[in-house]
């Protein structure tokens, strides 16, 4: 229960942040933003594409809204800061450039504003590829640096908005980069995907590979070698008993984790040749606790001996499952501003996609999602996100500078 004396300071921060909001502001930027490319391609976070976004998209419109301190490092990755007089905690704000590929999505880049209501909005609703991922939360979070540098009190504790080139690429070595390589810190982070509801885990993954290594020959003879294709149907063979849940372990909240065979190629790419190579993907997500090395041992030994065939079982990327209790302080301070600032009751959610999330929180930056997206909506045809999620995102993000994190 808040006092008195705290009540009237939080109903002040309230004022201020729907006086500092400007929707026409916001509409103008998640428009310019959905209509500027910036989707993952093989190139993953080097992309010309991506770190033009964040060059001549981003840093001109936060220099525009008076934010001067920016730097951008070797990965392209943008942080700029909003000093406080305050002396709180310091809060990071992660956001992301990288969105999911067009596909077959139709006028992707349009950033169109349309009548919500065929979506199951009762507002405006924006159109484009990573509207209700990437973008939409992003928009909100410059929009709210704007709120918090305009505002007479300004931030707690110092700001640290982190645009990432990341997005899709399933890994952490962007946010890595920021955190130790540059040096970047903070107590707290809220990191702006997911929906308007405070998210406390996720799953974590990794990926590995299977390499099975046969003989090639001429096809017209398949017994001078020895398919690597036949190895891999052995090997699929060993590991169903593993798909789809590897373990019996449940999680009260994600369930059980999963094990997902997601890409599969032989070599050499020849005509009328029997395959030496075949390689194998997998995906495995995490639960919160599960070692990633016992989850490798674990489908090193399905697979056993396969002689003669000689196979092998190497990790890929990896990112860190995650979980935080309700009672820990950035999600209480969310909580807060739900109730004081929106005037509603805070909705609680996990994730079984793999984030940056765990990693800032085995970093020691105690870090949860909030966003403005929809996840019925993430990597389809009708990417959209909601003018009113996303300005209540904005205000949100706002609350938790002004109001700061109380530990």
């Amino acid at each position: 229960m808040l006092n008195n004396g705290w009540e009237l300071l939080t109903e002040d921060f309230r004022r201020e942040i729907e006086k500092g909001l400007k929707v026409s502001r916001l509409k103008r930027l998640l428009v310019r933003i959905l209509k500027t490319p910036s989707y993952q391609t093989e190139f993953f976070e080097g992309d010309p594409m991506i770190q033009n976004f964040i060059r001549r998209v981003v840093k001109p419109e936060l220099v525009s809204r008076g934010i001067r301190n920016i730097t951008i490092d070797k990965m392209g990755n943008l942080i700029a800061t909003i000093k406080s007089r305050r002396g709180g905690p310091k809060i990071m704000l992660l956001a992301y450039a990288m969105t999911a590929a067009p596909g077959s999505m139709k006028d992707a880049f349009s950033g169109k504003i349309m009548d919500g209501s065929r979506y199951g909005y009762s507002g405006e609703v924006a159109w484009g590829r990573g509207a209700s991922e990437q973008k939409g939360s992003l928009a909100s979070a410059i929009e709210s640096l704007s709120i918090i540098s305009e505002s007479r009190s300004g931030p707690a504790g110092e700001v640290v908005f982190v645009l990432s080139t990341a997005g899709e690429t399933g890994r952490h070595d962007s946010l890595r980069q920021v955190v130790e390589e540059d040096g970047v810190e903070a107590d707290y982070a809220i990191v702006t995907l997911g929906e308007p509801r405070i998210q406390l885990g996720n799953k974590g993954r990794i990926d590995a590979q299977v390499f099975v290594e046969g003989k090639a020959c001429h096809s017209s003879t398949p017994w001078d070698g020895l398919n690597a294709i036949d190895g891999m149907v052995l090997v699929l063979q060993r590991l169903g008993r593993l798909m789809p849940n590897p373990d019996a372990k449940t999680h009260p909240h994600l369930g059980k984790a999963t094990l997902t065979p997601t890409f599969i190629e032989s070599f050499p790419r020849a005509t009328h040749t029997v395959q030496a190579k075949c390689v194998l993907t997998l995906d495995r997500r995490l639960l919160p606790g599960d070692d990633p090395k016992e989850a490798l041992a674990q489908l090193a030994d399905a697979i056993g001996n396969l002689e003669p065939y000689k196979v092998s079982v190497e990790p890929r990327a990896f990112m860190y499952p995650c979980e935080v209790p309700e009672g820990c302080p950035i999600a209480q301070t969310i909580a807060e501003g739900i109730r004081v600032v929106l005037g509603k009751q805070p909705e609680y959610s996990y994730s079984h996609g793999a984030i940056d999330t765990g990693y800032l929180n085995v970093k020691g930056i105690e870090a949860v999602n909030f966003g403005a997206g929809n996840y019925k909506f993430l990597h389809t045809d009708t990417d959209v996100v909601s003018l009113e999620d996303a300005a209540n995102a904005a205000k949100l993000y706002a609350y938790a500078a002004m109001a700061g994190v109380k530990g």
